[in-house]
């Protein structure tokens, strides 16, 4: 059977966990959350949000990796590190396809997907 093209489930995993990513992944999980904190009671499920950004703000080691793996999956960045799934990640590789992802993307997954980590209670 042959492999599944790039970009691929192993392809989000090396770029996951590169340190690097995983670090920028978490300063734009910080800049989100002081956004987050910032935004009117208005917005839906502001309470919640702000209730769980509290805990990543006193352990962003922790929630950048659950982050990075959520931000690994987006196919702006794993297309941005792939180059469209042209060149896939190796262990040798990764670090420097990583750095190809850029900010926009980054800050765009973390937004996207930041009310997939806690429950949203029903209308």
């Amino acid at each position: 059977m042959a492999a599944t093209p790039s970009p691929n489930y192993n392809d989000k995993q090396l770029l996951s966990a590169e340190p690097t990513f995983q670090n920028r992944v978490r300063q734009a999980l910080l800049v989100a959350c002081s956004n987050i904190k910032n935004e009117g009671a208005a917005v839906a499920f502001h309470r919640e949000r702000e209730t769980f950004l509290v805990g990543v703000m006193n352990q962003p080691d922790v929630f950048k990796i659950l982050f990075a793996q959520v931000v690994a999956g987006d196919s702006l960045c794993i297309g941005d590190a792939t180059v469209a799934g042209a060149t896939p990640l190796t262990a040798g590789n990764v670090a420097t396809q990583a750095a190809l992802v850029t900010d926009a993307h980054i800050d765009t997954a973390v937004s996207a997907n930041f009310n997939s980590f806690f429950r949203t209670p029903a209308n």
